[in-house]
């Protein structure tokens, strides 16, 4: 395969994995946790899939982190997706990991915007947490509330958006002291 399919391959399965955020939410509202567990599983191997294609494509046309951003947008409507079928999920466990998470994100968004020329950077924890909390939402269908396992991951989580988002304040800094 040469370098502009593997690209085009690569975006492809990025933009599955956004477009199947629709039909995991319309089964989640309908209590199918059976086909959102297969069509969440399938999305989250195109994750898996895009990743070791797009290491042998042409770098991305645009300098849009598709990725990441589809990352971003699966991570959140997971949380919403746990709030549709797990039981008292949200209020067990938003605190202290939603406001964290979401406070981390929207500082990394806002020294993206400000610093458009940073990459996002791929830690190899934050790869790993990625994969835990993707590991979440099924591992709840199959066992039910586990909360060990749960506290486990969001600990992980918040501890990863705190790896990136101190690698973002040291280039902000590095790009500071710079300029």
């Amino acid at each position: 395969m040469n370098k502009d399919s593997a690209r085009t391959l690569a975006d492809s399965l990025t933009w599955s994995r956004i477009i199947s955020i629709v039909p995991i939410t319309v089964l989640a509202y309908f209590d199918l946790k059976w086909w959102v567990f297969g069509v969440y599983i399938a999305s989250a191997l195109t994750d898996l899939l895009d990743g070791m294609v797009a290491r042998r494509a042409a770098p991305p046309r645009m300098d849009v982190d598709l990725d990441g951003i589809a990352d971003l947008i699966l991570s959140f409507s997971t949380l919403l997706w746990f709030w549709m079928l797990i039981p008292g999920f949200v209020s067990k466990y938003w605190l202290p990991y939603l406001p964290l998470l979401v406070s981390l994100e929207v500082y990394m968004s806002i020294v993206r915007v400000r610093h458009n020329r940073f990459g996002v950077p791929h830690l190899q924890f934050g790869r790993i947490a990625m994969a835990l909390f993707f590991s979440l939402l099924p591992v709840l269908i199959i066992w039910g509330d586990v909360p060990w396992f749960v506290h486990a991951v969001l600990i992980i989580g918040v501890l990863s958006k705190v790896q990136l988002a101190w690698a973002f304040w040291s280039r902000s800094k590095a790009a500071q002291s710079g300029a």
